[in-house]
């Protein structure tokens, strides 16, 4: 059994290495293979000391842990499934590359975007929890939920049917969004920023609330414009009522019809052009000071530099053209992933008819593939092999902590928490 696992692992690593669809996830299965080599490496201890009975529950178990990442490269050796997903990653890629390209950031791998019976996008943070997906419905024992919370890197969820609905992977940039705040620590700039934006006291405490949900909102739409902002209106069946007049839920996220509104005025002020034949509501004060809170100064955590500074496209502008230029069959002429993707979703709105008659979504994916560069995803300075040393050993190191909370959740009379 160990010697199986083995091979299975070392396989992935070849597949990663070999130039194939899994090239550019190198760092990612990396990660995961010397987390899980800490498990290997106990269990031929067990089988050295003795205890080989041991060893087929602790290898079932490894494969348990190893299932939800195997599930989420597993598609990218798909031709069905793999273009979107290769579509969707560039896209992360292009949000997140310009964080890891910041001088005295560390060696980090990027988001991988992978499918789930999720019915909308969903964020897990690097070092969140994942033992829900641990054997036995998860781990319960408080020392299992603290080893838990290691995920070697960011994942993104999206649902299944994105896979044929290309507008609706601009919500990957919302995504990528709550990554940029978790990886840069910008948690405690954010909240600072809300309070001191002149909002109504009333009106504070709820958006003190949404601050992280707002943060990735005003991302995605400096990313991908306008087009992002009409994708989430669609997704949200959200109608544009005055701000203040919907019901304020002690959820984490605006009511829907302010988030459209907030990503409207956010891509506006970014720079990108206003929409052209959609809804351009009057601007709110409110939503003015959110923005400009977010958007106006730079960040300690980014260097310094304002989210403009490092996510707003420089095709930004082109984008109505480049709808345009779908329509009639051509090529969108975009420099960036995002631009292209904001293009086709801009080409939907306007001409949903004609999207699907002129294979847009289609030829939308091919021009995004064509623009990705060679090999696996590195920051565009030169890694020191001591730092990408030091990445893989702290994963290394989070190995036995994964096998103490596969050793507590075996414990029939362990510290059950609720």
């Amino acid at each position: 059994m160990v010697d199986g696992l083995v091979d299975e692992l070392r396989q992935w690593e070849a597949v990663s290495r070999g130039g194939g669809p899994l090239e550019k996830h190198r760092t990612q299965i990396d990660a995961v293979l010397a987390l899980l080599d800490a498990g290997i490496a106990d269990a031929r201890q067990r089988l050295a000391d003795g205890r080989g009975h041991e060893v087929p529950a602790r290898i079932l178990d490894l494969h348990h842990v190893w299932d939800f990442f195997r599930g989420r490269f597993l598609p990218r050796r798909v031709r069905g499934y793999r273009r979107t997903l290769e579509v969707a990653d560039e896209l992360a890629w292009e949000c997140y590359r310009p964080v890891l390209d910041l001088p005295g950031s560390r060696p980090k791998e990027p988001p991988l975007v992978g499918f789930s019976r999720t019915a909308s996008p969903r964020a897990h943070r690097r070092g969140s929890a994942y033992h829900d997906l641990l054997p036995r419905g998860g781990v319960h024992t408080r020392e299992g939920r603290a080893a838990a919370a290691r995920l070697p890197f960011p994942v993104i969820d999206v649902p299944w049917h994105y896979d044929v609905q290309l507008p609706a992977l601009l919500t990957v940039a919302h995504e990528t969004g709550h990554h940029i705040e978790d990886d840069c620590g910008l948690g405690d700039e954010l909240r600072p920023r809300i309070r001191a934006a002149g909002l109504p006291p009333d009106r504070l405490p709820h958006w003190e609330r949404w601050t992280g949900e707002v943060f990735a909102d005003v991302c995605a739409a400096v990313v991908c414009g306008t087009p992002y902002a009409d994708v989430l209106a669609e997704l949200l069946e959200a109608e544009d009522s005055p701000i203040g007049a919907e019901d304020l839920s002690d959820g984490p996220h605006p009511p829907p019809a302010t988030r459209v509104r907030l990503a409207r005025a956010a891509a506006v002020a970014a720079g990108h052009p206003r929409c052209d034949g959609g809804p351009n509501p009057p601007d709110d004060p409110e939503i003015g000071a959110v923005v400009s809170a977010l958007l106006d100064t730079g960040y300690d955590g980014l260097g310094g530099r304002r989210l403009t500074d490092l996510l707003l496209p420089p095709d930004a502008a082109d984008v109505h053209a480049a709808a345009e230029r779908l329509l009639r069959r051509g090529p969108s002429g975009c420099a960036r992933a995002a631009t292209v993707l904001a293009a086709a979703a801009l080409a939907f709105q306007r001409d949903p008819a004609g999207y699907e008659r002129r294979e847009v979504a289609q030829r939308a994916e091919a021009e995004v593939l064509r623009l990705r560069t060679a090999g696996s995803r590195t920051a565009a300075r030169r890694r020191e092999p001591e730092a990408e040393e030091n990445r893989l050993r702290a994963h290394a190191e989070a190995g036995p902590l994964l096998l103490r909370a596969l050793d507590a959740a075996g414990e029939p009379n362990g510290d059950i928490r609720p």
